[in-house]
């Protein structure tokens, strides 16, 4: 990160730049609702963008304002982007790695039957990891809340951020640690 920003970005900054980068010549009511902010914090953000020297803001006429990256601007929202791949990138292996020696060791103890709770990419991961896997007898079976999992189930792996409903009778065993694999934007 350049010495030379007083703090680095929040996700929110990060989420205007990409805004502003899509199309420059947006009302701070069009930006908000790109970026999913409100409106009084899109205002903010860019009087701190442009005060950072990451964006160059410029009226158009007395109704549009043009909003651009600067070279430095463009330069952090690629470094950005490259930790939030880098990032995805450790998730994806975390789960790889996890499931494996969950499986492996729960095979090993004589259990045949397994349920997954993931959702979209990280179930897919999840598909593909476990049919690598050479596990002779074993039964997977997806779902994407922990509602959607039999009662009776007696192992279920997680890879969702949804916490598992108190009370469960069953082991829940977590396959990521959303929190941990590093993903906060430095």
């Amino acid at each position: 990160m350049p010495p030379s920003l007083a703090r680095p970005l929040d996700e929110s900054e990060l989420a205007l730049m990409r805004e502003i980068s899509r199309s420059p010549v947006q009302t701070q009511r069009d930006l908000s609702r790109g970026a999913g902010l409100s409106l009084g914090m899109t205002n903010l953000l860019l009087k701190r963008l442009a005060r950072k020297g990451l964006i160059k803001v410029g009226r158009l006429d007395w109704k549009r304002t043009q909003y651009l990256l600067t070279p430095k601007g463009a330069l952090e929202k690629a470094s950005k982007t490259y930790d939030y791949a880098l990032y995805t990138v450790r998730l994806f292996r975390q789960l790889q790695d996890n499931v494996t020696t969950v499986l492996r060791r729960e095979h090993a103890e004589g259990r045949r039957s397994f349920w997954i709770v993931a959702q979209d990419e990280l179930e897919g991961a999840l598909r593909e990891t476990a049919g690598t896997l050479e596990l002779p007898g074993t039964a997977f079976s997806f779902a994407r809340t922990f509602a959607e999992v039999p009662a009776d189930a007696e192992l279920v792996l997680a890879a969702t951020q949804d916490a598992p409903p108190a009370g469960l009778s069953m082991r829940v065993v977590s396959l990521v640690d959303f929190l941990d694999a590093e993903r906060r934007l430095r």
